[in-house]
């Protein structure tokens, strides 16, 4: 018998749009504190990861169906999907047209981009989202475009480049960003109340 595998990341359903969600950044700094002189020590390690909780707002059984199907194939914790924050699909900044990676080999919290107007301030505001190949990243400073169309912006968490490679050239998202998650479990449950409206929520980390 075929065993048949779904073909990851799975497109995620449009039939409904999410009721509540929390989304951020968790990192793995890490302190110690003397018990007896209270004095601290930080360490900050290079772990950083998007995650995400959403609920999604009731829903009759034809809809929660198409829900249902794209989870139960996600297969618990192996298969991933692209979501982002629901909240910023749109950028504050005024940024047009294709905007793309300028230099390859870059690391770190800084991008250097290029194909903005030239000289036009704020192409992109602090807390803007982009999104470079199947990893976003937040914007953390107002951004002016130089002479020549370009900009280097700083952003959070620190560019996924040991995941995989930023080319020159890539083109950058800035509408409609996503990550790259998985779910957090292998069990994946919803509710149902007398009148069959479904209750549907998930938890789903950024897949590194």
């Amino acid at each position: 018998m075929a065993v048949f595998t779904p073909s990851y990341p799975l497109t995620l359903p449009t039939a409904t749009g999410v009721k509540t969600q929390n989304f951020g950044l968790r990192r793995t700094t890490s302190i110690t504190q003397s018990p007896f002189t209270l004095q601290q020590q930080v360490y900050q390690h290079s772990g950083e990861q998007w995650g995400a909780t959403m609920t999604l707002p009731p829903m009759l059984k034809d809809t929660a169906s198409i829900w249902l199907s794209f989870f139960l194939q996600l297969r618990g914790v192996r298969g991933t999907f692209k979501i982002g924050d629901q909240d910023r699909k749109t950028i504050q900044g005024t940024a047009t047209g294709t905007v793309r990676v300028n230099g390859a080999s870059q690391v770190g919290n800084q991008v250097a981009l290029d194909g903005f107007t030239a000289s036009r301030a704020n192409v992109f505001k602090a807390g803007d989202y982009i999104q470079i190949n199947s990893y976003v990243y937040m914007v953390t400073e107002n951004v002016t475009a130089n002479g020549s169309g370009e900009a280097n912006v700083k952003i959070e968490p620190a560019l996924r480049t040991g995941v995989e490679p930023i080319n020159n050239n890539t083109t950058v998202i800035y509408l409609n960003t996503t990550t790259l998650m998985r779910l957090d479990s292998n069990e994946f449950n919803w509710d149902t109340d007398h009148v069959s409206k479904y209750g549907i929520s998930f938890s789903c980390s950024e897949a590194l």
